[in-house]
């Protein structure tokens, strides 16, 4: 068993207090037989301190046990699941110090009720394994924590793009052009820059890039040029912030630990802050929220003016906005739709809220054919199905969530994918109708955008008259069967028999 010294500390923390207990002694008592301070035993029984073998001997005489069966990586029978988890690969790999949480956290729940702690954990794998969920999807759901916890505005990182600018005078008031960055890998950093199609290797086709050593650099030639700006902007973030534990590759093919989604998720977000710079979008978005019209032509020509892609500029607008306007009852979406096809894929969700839980939703259900963003998509596909030429377009909707009643301002933008699929791809933008965002947007109660009574999935809907429905409330009628059921059996209860 490969374990770390912070659980060697944490293992033998607990046999020393679970032995002392058994052994009917306070801390003092232990002091008095060991020569050891009350304070230090203290520390070893929390985790803190591991001591030398010649205290171990002494505890072990004091309580005893041997000194093989202290120190053995074994634990008894009701907290064996603890030993489990600590050599799994999913305790390993989650970041639990992201989160101020340490192997003392656990430790107190294990000393204050060892038999439940030891259930608690052996649960957890159990669901896991029963599950089969992989620790990719658990670091994944750590990040997505994480940028919950900053609201998706992370400080340092803008403050690393405003130290890159000036190191290398970059003007702020012009969009970067591709030749910029390419120059900045080459010169700055040693970088040489290839072009591939991938053609020899078809499997390899939909990467973006793949960084093939730190002098070599290959990016996907049938990317759009401000596809590519944003691949170099994010491998010049890798560099400039020496982030060494990185993925090789831009679209996951195989996730190894933490740091490599933390990092890669920094590395993005470097890309995006230094190709859209905060303080000129801030003041772009104050004139387009001071509208009392939703502008969606406005969005368009934003886009353009920094020379962005969609998902780019309305993913850089939750970075932003949630922070520097107070909105943050927010989630961001991004779904993917093979022309021709009913089916819609969520590629990168966030969500600040408790109200949408796209997450939580089974691979087999049907997401609401009512969402702004799936509307569009539907209506792009049908467009390119008759023959007219794709270009991208913008929508808004007030949706409202029909079991919370709670209502969203959304605004989706759909345009083509590249990398010669013939499929579409929507990002939506959506912040809960408060009394903040009624302060913020001027345009929330624009007569011109649609109310929509929307839910998650078909499955879990109660409407009785949606034209939109692609399947039966299979899971909607499975809860009313369940609460019916509840109602009369208490009912019949109360009956006089």
């Amino acid at each position: 068993m490969s374990i770390n010294s912070e659980s060697l500390r944490f293992i033998l923390g607990i046999k020393v207090k679970q032995y002392r207990q058994q052994a009917g002694f306070s801390l003092k008592q232990l002091a008095e037989r060991t020569s050891l301070s009350i304070s230090y035993l203290s520390e070893i029984e929390k985790g803190k301190k591991y001591p030398k073998p010649e205290k171990i001997i002494a505890l072990a005489e004091a309580l005893s046990v041997s000194f093989d069966e202290l120190v053995s990586l074994q634990l008894d029978e009701e907290l064996n699941p603890i030993t489990a988890l600590l050599n799994s690969p999913l305790f390993k790999d989650l970041p639990l110090q992201q989160f101020g949480i340490g192997l003392s956290d656990l430790f107190d729940l294990v000393n204050d009720s060892p038999s439940k702690a030891g259930a608690f954990v052996r649960t957890l794998l159990e669901i896991s394994r029963g599950y089969d969920m992989q620790v990719e999807h658990f670091l994944f759901a750590s990040l997505r924590s994480l940028q919950k916890m900053h609201l998706n505005y992370f400080e340092e990182i803008e403050g690393e793009v405003q130290r890159f600018r000036d190191q290398y005078q970059l003007d702020l008031q012009q969009p970067l052009k591709l030749e910029t960055l390419t120059s900045l890998l080459r010169k700055e950093f040693g970088c040489e820059i290839v072009h591939d199609d991938f053609s020899t290797e078809p499997d390899l086709k939909s990467l973006r890039s793949i960084c093939v050593s730190p002098r070599r650099f290959v990016v996907n030639a049938r990317l759009g040029t401000q596809q590519q700006k944003f691949v170099l902007a994010k491998e010049l973030g890798y560099r400039f912030m020496a982030l060494t534990e990185r993925a090789l590759t831009s679209s996951w093919i195989k996730v190894e630990s933490f740091d490599q989604v933390y990092n890669n998720f920094k590395a993005s977000y470097f890309a995006s802050a230094l190709l859209i710079p905060e303080s000129l979008l801030l003041d772009d978005l104050k004139q387009w929220l001071a509208t009392p019209v939703f502008q969606g032509e406005r969005l368009n020509e934003l886009i353009d003016r920094y020379d962005a892609t969609p998902e780019m500029f309305l993913y850089r607008m939750s970075q932003l906005m949630p922070h520097h306007f107070g909105l943050h009852k927010m989630h961001y979406m991004r779904l993917h739709n093979d022309v021709g096809v009913d089916t819609f894929e969520i590629a990168k969700e966030l969500n600040t809220t408790t109200v949408f839980t796209p997450r939580g939703i089974g691979p087999s259900e049907h997401h609401c054919r009512r969402w702004v963003s799936i509307a569009l998509l539907k209506e792009a596909s049908q467009r390119q199905q008759a023959g007219e030429a794709a270009h991208s377009v913008v929508a808004a909707q007030r949706s409202l969530f029909i079991s919370q009643q709670k209502t969203f301002f959304n605004f989706a933008v759909v345009r083509p994918r590249s990398l010669g699929q013939n499929s579409n791809t929507a990002m939506t933008l959506g912040f809960l109708i408060d009394d903040r965002f009624k302060e913020t947007a001027a345009f929330w109660q624009d007569p011109a955008v649609p109310d929509m009574e929307v839910h998650e999935t078909c499955e879990r809907c109660p409407l009785t008259d949606c034209s939109s429905r692609a399947a039966e409330p299979t899971l909607h009628r499975a809860r009313e069967t369940q609460k019916n059921r509840e109602i009369a059996l208490n009912h019949y209860l109360e009956s006089p028999q």
